[in-house]
């Protein structure tokens, strides 16, 4: 059951979920705290939560599809399996949420927190995380295509055996990361000096990128 009339309270919601709606289409949530709600497996269609409080929600397998939410805060919510595809979600909290295998597709996630969340298969594709807090995320063998981390702060990641296409990783915060056999073949590295590129230390480059850092070194490659 299809539901497109704006519902702007936390009750119409809480309504529309007991009469079997499963999915909305135009909902404009502003500022409106949805704690405790179970959306699990609920489809929104350009909904906007802009600023919302969404703490301690169910969003297992739910689907967003062009949706706003800026500036919310998804913090210590289950978004296990949930898919965001063409969201804008810039500078959402996500701390300490649940996001085991959830995929984010097209996604704007620029300045956004993942400090503590649970990330076990959670899949980025053409995606920007810059200036996203993402310590510690696990990306080991994932295949990114085309996710800016430009300022993003990745100390602690682990990007062992990863493949990284056309990724942008300029002046990224990669203190403790791991890159051992990581292919950055056709990734951005911003301008790379000795020090951020020991930063890459054990993964892949290509051999522009090679004369690139050697040139920056003062070496004259011929």
């Amino acid at each position: 059951m299809t539901h497109q009339q704006n519902h702007h309270s936390r009750r119409d919601l809480e309504i529309a979920l007991s009469e079997g709606v499963t999915e909305f289409e135009g909902l404009q949530i502003l500022d409106a705290d949805l704690s405790g709600l179970d959306f699990s497996e609920i489809t929104f269609k350009n909904c906007g939560f802009e600023d919302s409080p969404l703490k301690d929600v169910i969003f297992e397998r739910t689907r967003f599809t062009s949706c706003r939410a800026i500036g919310s805060n998804f913090s210590y919510s289950d978004l296990t399996e949930a898919r965001f595809k063409n969201c804008n979600l810039s500078l959402t909290e996500w701390r300490a949420s649940r996001l085991s295998d959830a995929v984010f597709e097209d996604c704007k996630l620029t300045g956004a927190n993942f400090e503590n969340a649970r990330t076990l298969g959670v899949h980025f594709h053409k995606t920007s995380l810059s200036n996203a807090f993402l310590p510690k995320m696990n990306f080991r063998k994932a295949e990114l295509e085309e996710i800016d981390f430009t300022g993003a702060d990745l100390r602690n990641c682990d990007f062992r055996e990863a493949v990284l296409h056309r990724c942008r990783l300029n002046s990224a915060h990669l203190a403790l990361a791991k890159f051992a056999n990581a292919d950055l073949r056709t990734a951005d590295l911003g301008e790379l000096s000795f020090e951020s590129a020991a930063g890459f230390k054990g993964a892949f480059i290509s051999k522009d990128q090679a004369t690139e850092l050697l040139r920056n070194l003062g070496l004259r490659v011929s």
